[in-house]
């Protein structure tokens, strides 16, 4: 599924010139190797006959019939096999256009011959059978088809004509004619048979190349969203794959498909090469700091066989996990402080509800009415201590606000002084410029 999904298609599957995928005579074969095979095979059967050409004596049957010209056509049929391997080198023209067209001149210099030489009796009609099959490599199936049963009725058409010519009819060679095209049109059907079942494997191929890489890609796209770094690493330290996550934690190594794990994660490579001695664990985690910053905790699991394993190594950055357990110790805090002001403001209304009852008695002299406000100010000063808390813990926007300096700091002073029983003469309040303004919750002053 890459970076985009790369399909994987079957190999070597030949495309013609209309865009038409043929299929190929192998599976895994590249249909031009095969036609330049072929086409040594004619040169050497040009070669053949030319050494028939050359010692009639020996080979009185080939060309028995017209010497002349089965010199001829053993010359230009030699010409056609050099100048076919050299067309088939440049791949010039198309692949379909020399498979079925150098088929049908192999099979019309073949018909000549066996004219030449006076028919099947010659012994050289089998070799009609690889020019048949050859359109297999490039072609449908149905021009095989074809050019096999029109050669078959070409080769009876030949041994009836030259009975006809030479005045006599021989019954044995329409025989050999008959039982020769039956088995070429056999050769054909089983080549046919053969070929579309390789066809079938090869599309089957091309699917299974097709799923694995959009499984792979879909491994690829779930590996990169884990927050924990993945590394798949070979025996001999070659790093196969490595998300995203990983890559940040060793520090955004550059080109590291083409460097060990040693080059850019020396201990890392430690522990590995430690792990990988030690044959019994099939996991293994190890705790260690990456170029003395980050720290990471390592866990290493077998994959595959024992003779030829793969190592998942697993990276997690220790600093992330502390912070996020510093921040479930300060939400626990949270609760319990809210917990604590919640408890302290109980009694603490009841002392502020007392000492405002108090204030109410006629029989109160001037040092009780002063113990009494400093009792209802610092009850006061509490409660918003406690409120700051609550709305702590409640996440709660503080509500900024403009101030003069000046007249706070005054109220303030006389609260101090008040609860540390100071005179006026005592403390000395200086403030330039006189209308500074701040901007802060009121609330949090204090």
């Amino acid at each position: 599924m890459q970076s985009g999904a790369r399909a994987t298609s079957a190999s070597h599957a030949p495309i013609n010139t209309q865009g038409q995928t043929v299929a190929p005579f192998f599976l895994h074969e590249d249909p031009w190797n095969l036609l330049r095979l072929y086409h040594v095979y004619r040169l050497a059967l040009a070669g053949a006959f030319l050494l028939a050409v050359v010692g009639q004596s020996k080979f009185v049957l080939l060309g028995a019939q017209n010497k002349e010209l089965f010199g001829w056509i053993t010359a230009t049929y030699l010409l056609i096999a050099i100048i076919s391997n050299l067309s088939s080198y440049f791949q010039w023209p198309d692949l379909i256009i020399q498979g079925v067209g150098y088929s049908i001149i192999d099979i019309i210099v073949l018909f000549i011959i066996l004219y030449t030489s006076g028919g099947v009796s010659v012994g050289i009609g089998i070799l009609l059978v690889v020019p048949v099959l050859i359109p297999y490599i490039c072609a449908p199936g149905q021009v095989s088809i074809a050019m096999a049963a029109l050669t078959g009725i070409c080769l009876i058409g030949l041994e009836i004509w030259l009975g006809f010519r030479d005045g006599e009819s021989n019954t044995t060679s329409l025989t050999h004619s008959g039982i020769l095209t039956a088995f070429i049109l056999l050769a054909s059907w089983l080549g046919d048979r053969w070929i579309r079942k390789a066809d079938e494997m090869a599309k089957l191929a091309n699917r299974r190349g097709i799923d694995l890489a959009n499984l792979s890609q879909l491994n690829q796209s779930i590996l990169d969203r884990l927050e924990s770094g993945i590394l798949v690493v070979e025996t001999s330290g070659a790093i196969r794959h490595m998300n995203a996550a990983a890559w940040h934690l060793l520090g955004n190594p550059g080109n590291w498909r083409s460097k060990p794990l040693a080059v850019f994660a020396p201990e890392l490579d430690k522990h590995y090469q430690q792990w990988i001695e030690e044959v019994s664990p099939r996991t293994a985690s190890y705790d260690l700091r990456h170029q003395q910053a980050t720290e990471l905790r390592v866990r290493f699991t077998q994959l595959g066989t024992q003779t030829r394993r793969n190592t998942l190594i697993n990276l997690e950055d220790t600093s992330e996990q502390r912070e996020k357990v510093q921040g479930v110790k300060l939400a626990s805090l949270g609760q319990l402080t809210a917990s604590i002001a919640h408890e302290i403001r109980n009694p603490l209304g009841a002392i502020s509800h007392a000492a405002q009852l108090m204030s109410e008695s006629q029989n109160l002299d001037k040092a009780d009415t002063r113990l009494l406000q400093i009792i209802q100010a610092n009850a006061k000063r509490m409660n918003l201590t406690i409120e700051s808390v609550l709305n702590l813990s409640r996440k709660k926007e503080p509500k900024r606000e403009r101030l003069p300096l000046k007249g706070w700091l005054h109220s303030f002073l006389r609260d101090f002084m008040l609860q540390h029983n100071l005179k006026e003469k005592q403390v000395t309040l200086f403030i330039e410029p006189a209308d500074l303004m701040i901007e802060f919750d009121p609330a949090h002053l204090h």
